[in-house]
């Protein structure tokens, strides 16, 4: 079965290709600083609406969102979507490469558990102001990630590392079966 999910998986992203590049060109062209990505917040919002998701917009923060989607019982893993820009120099942090990993991720483990290939529930967080202005400890200290068993997301760099320097970092050892361990 998870031959299965991983391949509904990459083909639905696939299928989604042109529509995830045109996010990602919709926040490169209106880059909005922390705390102001109101057309990244709209646009991110919408298009998971438009795939099934439900979302919860201006959650707990004006411009962070969170959309879910759940398939029966199993562990609640959050991806993360980062979409706020620098002054200036707009997304140079690749911020809207972030939110369009973080999208298609998202949209691929909708699409397996909608078709009951695993059990579970995807969170995905819009976590705003990521960029001084601290989106995501506002959200933790404002209960967003209490119900998370592990959240994710990647980030673009100008070249490949094979080990990368990190500022926090907690390793776990997952067990997917019945039980989730840490």
């Amino acid at each position: 079965m998870a031959a299965a999910a991983k391949d509904l998986a990459a083909s639905y992203i696939d299928s989604e290709r042109e529509k995830l590049k045109d996010l990602s060109l919709a926040l490169w062209n209106n880059p909005e600083v922390g705390f102001e990505e109101h057309k990244a917040h709209q646009t991110v919002t919408d298009f998971f609406e438009e795939r099934g998701f439900t979302v919860q917009r201006e959650y707990r923060l004006p411009t962070a969102f969170r959309a879910e989607f759940t398939n029966g019982a199993g562990p609640n893993i959050c991806i993360i979507c980062e979409y706020d820009a620098l002054p200036e120099i707009g997304h140079a942090c690749g911020h809207n490469l972030i939110c369009e990993a973080g999208v298609a991720a998202s949209i691929a483990v909708k699409a397996a558990l909608a078709a009951n290939l695993i059990t579970g529930k995807v969170t995905v967080l819009g976590t705003p102001a990521e960029e001084g202005g601290g989106g995501k400890i506002d959200l933790i200290n404002h209960g967003a990630f209490n119900d998370v068993d592990a959240a994710m997301m990647v980030h673009p760099y100008a070249f490949d590392r094979m080990y990368q320097v990190y500022l926090a970092i907690q390793e776990a050892s997952f067990n997917y079966g019945s039980n989730l361990t840490f």
